[in-house]
């Protein structure tokens, strides 16, 4: 008897239940921190394994592992000191996206979270963005990491080694649908960064990009689409990003920011576009107005 021929008796002889590799795959852990933040993994990745490597239907985020990190959990009943920070900051974004603000910005739908240099807390600050906007009835929300070089959003979601924004701007991804991953978190979906890129600038600036942007957002869907962008000042891309939204939340760090840094932020935005400011990191007191207290431009 050949070789082959006594394999394939062995592979007969085997049981049906031991042909077949393991379905469910949990792996556990913790992304380490390089950037210096307070970010860490907001799910532990629990999901069936599917034969083509596609994504979930729908991508479980653990809430109690945002709790864990800080931020607001989407299932959190009752009122909450965070929440009502929250809702505070989304009340003049959801004016301008309803057109009911008195100047309504282009492309109101499409908000940046960004700041003037690392660690000042836009990631913490867009994620909790998106999750309130979420419980919104009216909308859905889609939370774009934006950030290239860093990609925290898509480690602490677990989402690092998807296709995402990067794939669509090469044409590795041919419709926007393919990248968008659809979470346990009711009205919240969250696009990856995607694989890097050396030319994310040029990409960003490309006829492609605004392409891009119109199918993230929907054709006739009140959708709210929410970018995790890299600080203005720190790389090329985030300033090109920023010209394509109608809204820019700008994250200033107390007693971090400096002001030079800030005017120069500043300045890289254009007048048409609406800007709130965002005060993060600061010690006031329970009674005092906070977190939120800046808000506006």
């Amino acid at each position: 008897m050949s070789i082959v021929e006594k394999a394939a008796e062995k592979l007969k002889a085997l049981r049906p239940d031991e042909q077949q590799s393991p379905a469910v795959i949990m792996p556990e852990g913790k992304v380490a921190d390089d950037s210096g933040s307070t970010i860490e993994r907001l799910q532990t990745r629990q999901h069936v394994s599917e034969p083509d490597g596609e994504v979930p239907v729908r991508w479980h985020i653990d809430q109690a592992a945002l709790r864990r990190a800080g931020y607001l959990p989407a299932d959190a009943d009752g009122e909450s000191r965070l929440k009502d920070q929250m809702r505070r900051i989304k009340r003049p974004l959801l004016a301008n996206a309803t057109k009911k603000a008195a100047k309504v910005p282009a492309h109101s739908e499409r908000i940046v979270v960004t700041s003037s240099g690392e660690g000042e807390g836009k990631t913490f600050t867009s994620v909790n963005l998106a999750l309130s906007l979420a419980r919104e009835p009216d909308f859905e929300v889609l939370l774009v990491d934006g950030d290239i070089p860093r990609s925290s959003l898509s480690r602490a979601l677990g989402l690092a080694d998807r296709p995402g924004l990067m794939d669509l701007l090469t044409g590795d991804a041919v419709q926007s649908e393919t990248v968008i991953v659809p979470t346990d978190i009711d009205n919240l979906s969250v696009v990856p960064a995607g694989k890097p890129h050396p030319l994310t600038a040029e990409l960003f600036g490309s006829r492609r990009m605004e392409t891009v942007l119109d199918a993230l957002g929907g054709h006739n869907r009140r959708r709210l689409v929410v970018f995790d962008s890299s600080p203005l000042l720190a790389t090329p891309e985030s300033q090109v990003l920023a010209s394509y939204m109608g809204q820019v939340v700008m994250v200033v760090a107390a007693r971090r920011t400096r002001t030079q840094a800030l005017d120069a932020s500043l300045q890289c935005l254009n007048d048409s576009q609406f800007v709130g400011l965002i005060l993060n990191m600061s010690q006031l007191s329970a009674s005092e107005d906070h977190y939120g207290s800046g808000y506006g431009y």
